[in-house]
This record gives structure tokens, C-alpha cells and sequence, in this order.
């Protein structure tokens, strides 16, 4: 029986009005999967060891070109692309619903320490039982370790949980780990998801 569910913040419950990896793609002249490949083999570098993202982004666009001038155009596209995001308002409603059914709601994020602070400025901060963030915890999604702390601190048994990613690759081992996960593509599509899941209907 499912007793919580658990959303991931960037692409979920915060959504980017603008593709800022597709614009650094663009720039650079490479295809995604190429960047997303090098981004991965680095990410941990913010989403552990706290290190920012531009940096991050500035590194990977070095694997393909390591002139200043590239560095440059990535971090002027980054700052062109900076607070160009909005809340998932309708998600946010359907989270106040889950809670007032006596779900349990957790944030699982593989993100930098200031996201409290973020959440706190955003007044959503309260709409979480239990926030678990990869920097503050030394490991990251897709890692199990993250998983079980997220498990420990909701005091449920993996096959109780329902976890929301739009990154098919923070899913990945969701079988083994046990949880159920779900791929957030738009807000239609995630409402019937979990609608099937929870055998409910949602607002």
C-alpha cells in the first residue's frame, strides 16, 4: 500500500521557462546525449560536493571546447537563462490534495544546500514531511544509499513509496531499490500516472 510520494524540485515541482542545456547544445554544437553523458560523469561535483552549477557547466563544454571564449559564451548563456522558472502551480494543488488524503510528501533532490533556503523563499517549504537533498547527504540519486535515507527519515518500507523524476536516469534501479517510480512528463500525464497507481482520483 502506498503511504507516501515523493517529487523531485528542478523539472517537477520548479519548471524552467527556457532549455538552458539545449541552448549551451546549440552553442557548442553538440548533441544532447553527448552533453548529458559528460555531465553525468561530473554532476556529483554540485549535487555532493557543492560546487555550482555554472562551474559544472563550464567544465562539460570544456570536454568539447577548452578555449575561453567558449567558457564565456556558456556562462552568458547561463546568466541569460538565470530565475527563468516558475512554480508547478496545478502540481503544487494536487500535492495540498495528497496531503489532505494523508499521504506522506517528500522532495528528493539532487541539489545544492541553499535549496531550503529556496523553498522557504518559494513559501512551499511546509508542504514537505520530509526533504531530502544530495549535498546535505553525500550521495545522489540514482545511488540506492540516497534512497534509503529518504526510506529512514519517512519510516516506510520501500514498496510504500511513489517517486516523481523527469530524469529517466534518477529511476534507474528503481526495481532493485523497490519503490514505484513514475517519469514526470507534463502535468496531464502525471495526474493520470499516479491516479492508476493510488487507484484514486485527482483533482
Amino acid at each position: 500500500m502506498i503511504k507516501a510520494i515523493t517529487f523531485d524540485y528542478g523539472g517537477v515541482i520548479k519548471l524552467s521557462e527556457n532549455d538552458l542545456i539545449g541552448d549551451i547544445c546549440n552553442y557548442l554544437n553538440v548533441d544532447r546525449a553527448s552533453f548529458q553523458e559528460e555531465y553525468f560523469k561530473v554532476n556529483h561535483l554540485a549535487n555532493v560536493d557543492n560546487k555550482s552549477f555554472s562551474h559544472i557547466f563550464v567544465l562539460v563544454a570544456s570536454k568539447f571546447n577548452d578555449s575561453e571564449k567558449t567558457k564565456k559564451g556558456v556562462l552568458n548563456i547561463i546568466e541569460k537563462n538565470k530565475d527563468k522558472s516558475h512554480l508547478n502551480d496545478e502540481l503544487i494543488k494536487i500535492i495540498k490534495f495528497l496531503k489532505n488524503r494523508e499521504y506522506k510528501i517528500a522532495l528528493l533532490s539532487n541539489n545544492s544546500i541553499d535549496l531550503k533556503e529556496r523553498l522557504l523563499k518559494d513559501k512551499i517549504i511546509d508542504l514537505f514531511d520530509n526533504i531530502v537533498i544530495s549535498a546535505e547527504v553525500g550521495c545522489q540519486k540514482p545511488q540506492p544509499e540516497i534512497f534509503n535515507i529518504l526510506f529512514k527519515e519517512l519510516g516506510l518500507k520501500p514498496n510504500e513509496v511513489v517517486f516523481i523524476d523527469d530524469t529517466p536516469r534518477s529511476l534507474e534501479g528503481a526495481d532493485k531499490i523497490g519503490y514505484t517510480p513514475i517519469l514526470f512528463k507534463d502535468n496531464k500525464t502525471f495526474k493520470k500516472d499516479l491516479s492508476n497507481i493510488l487507484k484514486i482520483e485527482l483533482i
